[in-house]
Order: C-alpha cells, then structure tokens, then sequence
C-alpha cells in the first residue's frame, strides 16, 4: 500500500507534493482533477502568495542585514580602539579599578552579545565616559571618546531599526508557511481518501500522489560466536 509524505516531513517538501499531485491530476482530467482543485487548489494559492511575500521580506532584508553587520563591526572595532587610548592614557596599568567599572569585563561588556541590544549597552558606556569616574583620565580624552561611541551606537541602532520591520515580518511568514504546510498535509490526506472512495486503486492515486513508504528499521543481526 503506498503512502503520502509524513505530516512531520519538510514544508517545502509536503508543499512540493502537494504541487506535483495536483498537477498530475490536472493532466488527468475528470474527477482527478475536480477533487484536487477542491481539496488543494486554494491552500497551494495561498501558498504562492505567502512565498510571495517570503520573497520580497528575504529581498529587502538582505542588504539590511549586510549593513547591520558592517556597522557592528565599526561598532566593535571603536569600542576597542577606545579602550585602548583610555588605557594608554592612564598610564597602561595591569590593572586598574576605575577603568574596569567603565570596562567590567573588557570591551566584550559592549561588544558581545545580542546585536540588536548593543547599541544600547553603547549608550552605556557613553555615560559612563561622560561622568568623569576616572580620575586619570582628561575631560577632553573622555568627551571625545564619548562622542565617539556615541555616533557609533546610533548609527547601528539606524542599521538595527531599519531591518525590524522585515526581519518580524519574514519570521511570522516562515510560521505561517510551516502552518500551511499542516494544512496541506491534510488536505492530501483527504483527497487520498475521496480518490478511494471514488474507486480509484492504490496504483492510481499514486501515481497522482507521490508515495513516500515509511522506510523499515533495519533488523539487527547477532554477532556469531
């Protein structure tokens, strides 16, 4: 007896047979045809129109997440540098207790983590120059430095807030797809069933439907003596 894909199968690959299946009875004609179209004709065209949309989210998120990626860079690199003239101008201590409240852990306090919330940890770190903590450190070197990470940090939240919108939108299409999936699934599920009703052998409806069998767990052997 053949078998329909499994319904925990790839969505693109229970969308494919869906397509193929109605294809295949398109072909036929006749009441192949008319019950595909009723079983599965709206579900696939809702389908067309959320890779559609999949499509354009993807296309218009690309180049954002490109950008993203070049100013976290920047980012990164500015925070280093500015740890790096701090620590210079200090004098280049082994260690420093001042230095390492506005550093806790190094520039990974600013630089890792999720890069959406840096620019905010950036902020951070710009009040902290700004309130004159260290006492080493100049007011002209700190301002600078301040100024610095600040145009740094807006420019990658400008990055960051101008790929929201596609990136939430892209993630919600992808669970609706693997929704619809489900509903196609059942959808072929019962179109197998009213193309039995109607009399149609097991050989016939998939050579319509595609038929994936369930592959067989391979029988363990005992070792011999």
């Amino acid at each position: 007896m053949g078998e329909i894909i499994r319904k925990n199968a790839a969505a693109g690959d229970i969308i494919t047979d869906a397509q193929t299946t109605l294809t295949q009875a398109r072909a036929r004609g006749g009441r192949w045809h008319e019950l595909a179209e009723g079983r599965l004709g709206s579900a696939l065209a809702l389908h067309a129109s959320v890779e559609a949309q999949r499509n354009a989210a993807e296309e218009t998120l690309a180049p954002l997440r490109a950008q993203i990626d070049t100013r976290n860079d920047k980012a990164d690199k500015t925070i280093g540098k500015v740890y790096d003239i701090l620590w210079n101008e200090i004098g280049r201590p082994a260690y420093d207790a001042a230095l390492s409240v506005i550093f806790p852990d190094g520039i990974a306090s600013y630089a890792e983590g999720d890069t959406g919330e840096q620019p905010e940890r950036m902020d951070v770190l710009v009040q902290l120059l700004q309130s004159g903590i260290h006492p080493k450190l100049s007011h002209a070197t700190a301002a600078s430095a301040a100024a610095e990470i600040k145009a740094e940090s807006d420019a990658l939240r400008a990055a960051v807030e101008a790929a929201r919108k596609p990136a939430a939108q892209l993630k919600v299409l992808g669970r609706v797809r693997t929704s619809l999936a489900r509903v196609v699934h059942a959808e072929l599920s019962n179109l197998k069933r009213l193309y039995k009703i109607e009399g149609f052998s097991e050989a016939e409806i998939h050579a319509v439907i595609p038929d994936r069998p369930t592959a067989k767990p391979t029988k363990m052997v005992a070792p011999t003596a």
